[in-house]
């Protein structure tokens, strides 16, 4: 039977993310919080204790919806541990006898420090849950939408090229324009699967398996409009993907654009849904959908002093 331990991947939320790592004193492996866990711990409970033993770390904000287990062999038996994501703001550690370095490094440092394969997947898996902003790299606008043309059919690319143009004005103040727009023309992709509401879930699995991470949450945001519902579909099943309870500018953008594209033309937000109506049938989702553009719009304009219409020439 495997001892079973638990612990964090342990962020900071900046730009770019700092994971920790901590180095064993024994035989020099880096490695991130974690230990055994106790006679009837809790995964979470046993991965913060181990963290505040081994860090001094008292202040985390696990995310249990990113949940990864490794398995390997240690000390002639089996060891299984369980981890999770956790957010921190503290930048101070109090290391323990058990190690004896700790660093704050970005992805690429974490991913080049730890020696483990299986190790370095969880924390890859971790940035691209957390939509660490690191992974936004590597693709231009151009070539993000040779990769959709190649897979979908002529209409959904005529409706993303409206989507990608809007994205990139509404999305100026985001500092990464192109990325908005490439992320913006990869946002359908997933119709390339499924037509139904599975697409934005195979879209997101679809880009990150293409080797573009960073450019895959707006394939569910775009979709969620940065409010999801867990009695909404597919809801579960997004949320062990990517974290959804973040929502910034650039995915505003994109969300914001896609709810004023009708196919290839710019139409008010109470038009597309009429549209979406007549296609799909009425529906709560929609409703609801709608009352959130409504309010994304109106925070838009409010921060920006901009009238959203009027910038896209929407009539």
């Amino acid at each position: 039977m495997a001892t079973l331990a638990s612990g964090f991947v342990l962020f900071r939320r900046e730009t770019p993310f700092r994971y920790l790592t901590l180095r064993n004193a024994r035989h020099g492996d880096v490695g991130l919080p974690k230990g055994h866990l106790e006679p009837g711990e809790g995964e979470i409970e046993g991965a913060i204790r181990e963290t505040e033993e081994e860090t001094g770390i008292t202040a985390v904000r696990p995310n249990d919806w990113f949940r990864r287990k490794i398995l390997y062999r240690s000390g002639g038996g089996t060891k299984e541990v369980t981890y999770f994501a956790g957010e921190t703001s503290a930048r101070e550690v109090r290391l323990s006898k058990e190690h004896d370095l700790a660093e704050w490094r970005d992805l690429d440092g974490t991913l080049a420090a730890i020696r483990h394969g299986n190790l370095r997947a969880v924390v890859r898996d971790a940035a691209i849950f957390l939509k660490d902003p690191i992974l936004r790299r590597g693709l231009s606008p151009r070539e993000a939408k040779a990769l959709l043309a190649s897979r979908v059919a002529e209409n959904v690319v005529a409706h993303t090229a409206e989507v990608a143009a809007m994205a990139r004005l509404i999305g100026e103040g985001s500092g990464n324009p192109d990325y908005v727009e490439a992320a913006a023309w990869l946002h359908d992709i997933g119709r390339a699967v499924t037509h139904d509401d599975r697409h934005p879930l195979e879209g997101f699995r679809l880009v990150v398996a293409l080797g573009h991470p960073g450019y895959a949450p707006p394939c569910l945001s775009h979709y969620t409009k940065g409010d999801p519902d867990p009695k909404g579909p597919r809801y579960r099943e997004m949320s062990e993907a990517c974290d959804l309870e973040t929502f910034d500018e650039a995915e505003r953008a994109i969300a914001l654009a896609d709810a004023l594209a009708a196919g290839p033309r710019r139409v008010t937000l109470e038009e597309r849904y009429e549209d979406l109506a007549r296609r799909y049938g009425p529906s709560p989702f929609l409703e609801r959908n709608l009352a959130i553009c409504r309010r994304l719009k109106a925070d838009f304009e409010a921060q920006t002093g901009k009238d959203l219409y009027a910038l896209l020439a929407i009539r």
